[in-house]
């Protein structure tokens, strides 16, 4: 008996896997995800197919193998759990043509890509609009133009995209995406399309972040990079601020409102750089500031916060040492055990002894009561002026980036073309570079006002930037001996003296 002649009812249904994939993009080729599922589950009832598994990429470029659901449903014909695999199109199972077309013939034929030879049981692989490996060669054949013609449609895709976002650029209009940090994209009061505009709270972050680190001395990055993350503002792709991440926002080129394409900067006809979109900082900011956070050799220092408000601003009065910040375990009365569940006792004390040096009187002071102290001294006598903040203006080295970023844009044509006549421009614009960078440029230093007052900047401030009021407000705080009796902190132990050389004695 053949199997012509069993009975269809008693014959065993082919087991298949399922597979669709819904593009990034919809367009006019894509159908919808119930269309497609309708489709082969259809063409499974009409070939009497047992459906096992529906793998769906959803969202997913064809441009890419490494789609988690198409794996599994290769893996289910090399794995045995189906007989057959099923899809919609098969000229759109992948967009790399050739490369991807060989690896779904191997499953295939169940042949081992690296020696050819066979590895597990061949599967049929059979879509919604005939195409079907039991066809042989014919199969083959269409199999690889479809692949090859899914390939050139995606380069043509890319290259239309990339036309479009060029000419969008060229036009001073926003092609898509998201925006860049400080810019957000608004409706073109020109014409259509898009276009970025400045975001207010962004761009005041980015502009407070660049005078930190223009001024003298800057700043550390690392204490920067705190306060943006303090002040609630993330960056674009990430859940905090790093220094990577603030280093490219203050040093990239869309800070200046100018647009890049292939690496380069987009130029007019005249070769005069384009800036379609407002600059939140100016080129001479940006400019200082590539020369500053370029790296150095050494390790950076700086850039650690204080452990506690008063840290290095305390003095021993036998010694004059800076007082320490000192955790101690909480103990019992004698001493003997830690107490579990209790705060470490936190104090500043005078460590000289225990460094090898001479103190006739050490004194230690704990640090909440003494804290509280300090700073409501200082916000009593000014937390009612006006704050201002420090600002530092550059000017004049626009020519000299215009020049540097000629000389970045010479140096990759080199790259590709190395003839005398770009070797020859590069060694003029070196030169140009050297007489500019020889140039006295304008810097001066402002004071303004931040339309708050001490005490309402102190009250959102870093405890960096609090201890650094502290250590500009007083010149010295000497911390004398106490006494033993009620406790809190005894104005008297404390010597302060104002900047202003006016003594307070407690």
């Amino acid at each position: 008996m053949t199997p012509t002649d069993v009975p269809a009812t008693l014959r065993p249904r082919k087991r298949a896997s399922l597979y669709a994939r819904l593009s990034v993009a919809a367009d006019a080729e894509n159908l919808s995800l119930e269309d497609m599922i309708r489709d082969m589950r259809t063409l499974c009832d009409r070939e009497g197919f047992e459906e096992v598994a529906l793998h769906i990429d959803d969202g997913k470029t064809g441009g890419r193998r490494d789609r988690d659901e198409f794996q599994a449903w290769l893996n289910d014909a090399r794995t045995g759990v189906c007989d057959v695999l099923v899809n919609p199109v098969t000229d759109r199972l992948t967009r790399e043509g050739l490369n991807v077309a060989a690896t779904i013939l191997d499953v295939v034929e169940g042949k081992d890509p690296a020696t050819g030879k066979l590895a597990y049981p061949p599967v049929r692989l059979i879509d919604c609009n005939g195409l079907d490996s039991l066809h042989g060669d014919a199969f083959r054949f269409r199999f690889v133009i479809q692949a090859e013609v899914g390939r050139a449609e995606r380069e043509r895709m890319r290259a239309r995209s990339r036309k479009r976002a060029r000419n969008l650029r060229r036009a001073g209009r926003w092609g898509g995406g998201t925006p860049p940090f400080g810019y957000k994209a608004i409706a073109n009061p020109n014409g259509p399309g898009w276009v970025l505009d400045i975001e207010p709270k962004e761009a005041k972050a980015v502009q407070e972040a660049a005078e930190a680190i223009l001024k003298t001395p800057p700043d550390p990055l690392t204490r920067v990079v705190r306060r943006m993350n303090h002040q609630g503002v993330p960056p674009r792709r990430a859940k905090a601020w790093s220094r990577v991440t603030l280093k490219r926002v203050l040093t990239g080129d869309h800070i200046l409102g100018r647009i890049t394409q292939n690496g380069r900067l987009l130029r007019d006809e005249e070769g005069e750089i384009l800036a379609p979109f407002p600059a939140v900082l100016s080129v001479s900011q940006v400019s200082t500031l590539r020369e500053r956070l370029k790296p150095k050799g050494g390790t950076s220092t700086g850039g650690g916060h204080p452990a506690r408000i008063l840290s290095g601003l305390l003095t021993c009065h036998s010694c004059l040492s800076d007082l320490v910040v000192h955790h101690a375990s909480a103990r019992t009365r004698d001493g003997k055990q830690k107490v579990e569940g209790k705060p470490p006792r936190i104090s500043y004390r005078c460590e000289a002894r225990s460094q090898g040096r001479v103190c006739e009187k050490p004194v230690t002071v704990t640090a909440g009561p003494i804290e509280n102290f300090v700073v409501g001294l200082y916000l009593d006598t000014v937390g009612s002026f006006p704050m201002y903040k420090e600002r530092t203006v550059v000017s004049g080295l626009e020519e000299l980036a215009s020049v540097e970023e000629e000389i970045k844009e010479a140096l990759a044509d080199l790259a590709t073309a190395a003839d005398a006549e770009t070797f020859a421009r590069l060694q003029e614009l070196q030169a140009r570079q050297v007489e500019l960078s020889s140039r006295d440029t304008g810097r001066r230093t402002e004071m303004i006002p931040t339309g708050q007052t001490m005490a309402e900047y102190w009250e959102t401030a870093l405890i960096d930037d609090r201890r650094d009021l502290l250590a500009d407000a007083f010149e010295e705080l000497i911390v004398n001996p106490g006494r033993r009796g009620p406790k809190g902190f005894d104005p008297a132990r404390l010597k302060a003296r104002w900047t202003e050389r006016e003594e307070f004695e407690g």
